[in-house]
């Protein structure tokens, strides 16, 4: 995929592949440059990944912590290097040749009540998380790893710091859902040719449906160069519950969208598509359309 956007001359991060973790050292050799990302090609969720590498002594943790995930969860053999873009993080769902929903992945993070620690912070999020009353927002615990540690030692904090209250604090670079992120609906504040370049990424990757990720610097500006955006992949199976149910903003209705594409149903007749979809099938629904719970995706693009 990197190759294909390199010909198509889209903004992408310029890296390298790496099939062993003795071979850190020739990133010091290439003209990759610092911040950097490592990550396992074949793993998802952020899994055995680490963001904004500073120093070689980071990078050489960052490339065997990435391979030991690929070597325990065999999970491939290769891990990537990439030069680290600061931006927001975007995914777009496109549907057929429209983006249906954006959201603005945010790191996960907590906010001080002036007594608790960090770790007790996270626990207590993490505890409510569980919480079946909090269903309806997509979010997943925040796990405490080195990725944690090593994001608050770059701002001089342990697990074990009180910070003052009201206090936001970091706790990670990546922003996936599945480690703790929280997703902000931002539909209709993206610039329209941003749009059409995650329609243009989805067309290069031949999917109908898909969820292409961004990093952004400012998502209502034109400029698609690589000094505005850069494209990190296309999920070919993207989660649909973080456009559903966003942490923050409006949630679109993008399992209605699918379906319309599919059946290739008018926008304006949105709101019957289930009942002419059972009508189609020749079944009669047990409960009303509109009490229809949209399903939770299981797939690993969150």
């Amino acid at each position: 995929m990197r190759r294909l956007l390199k010909e198509e001359n889209l903004p992408a991060p310029r890296t390298i592949t790496l099939r062993h973790p003795a071979a850190w050292q020739t990133v010091l050799k290439s003209p990759l440059r610092f911040p950097l990302v490592v990550k396992p090609i074949n793993a998802s969720h952020a899994n055995g990944a680490s963001l904004n590498i500073i120093t070689p002594d980071e990078l050489q943790r960052a490339v065997a912590r990435a391979f030991a995930y690929v070597r325990k969860y065999k999970q491939g053999n290769r891990v990537l290097v990439e030069e680290y873009f600061a931006g927001h993080d975007l995914r777009l769902l496109v549907v057929g040749n429209h983006v249906v929903s954006v959201v603005k992945r945010e790191p996960a993070y907590v906010i001080s009540n002036g007594h608790g620690t960090i770790r007790q912070l996270i626990h207590a999020f993490n505890s409510e998380w569980r919480s079946p009353i909090k269903y309806d927002f997509p979010q997943c615990p925040i796990p405490i790893d080195s990725e944690v540690t090593r994001c608050l030692s770059r701002n001089h904090l342990t697990l074990n710091s009180v910070l003052p209250t009201g206090t936001k604090t970091c706790l990670r670079w990546n922003a996936n859902v599945s480690t703790g992120g929280r997703a902000i609906d931002i539909t209709d504040q993206i610039h329209p040719r941003i749009k059409s370049l995650a329609v243009r990424i989805a067309k290069l990757s031949h999917l109908k449906i898909g969820g292409v990720d961004l990093l952004c610097k400012n998502h209502a500006s034109s400029d698609v160069s690589s000094a505005n955006v850069v494209i990190l992949e296309i999920n070919d199976s993207p989660g649909l519950d973080i456009h559903h149910f966003p942490f923050q903003g409006i949630g679109q209705n993008v399992s209605s969208d699918i379906l319309n594409y599919i059946f290739d149903r008018p926008k304006n007749r949105k709101k019957h598509v289930v009942e002419d979809l059972l009508k189609d099938l020749r079944v009669e629904p047990i409960i009303p359309a509109n009490e229809f719970i949209t399903p939770v995706s299981f797939s690993k693009g969150a």
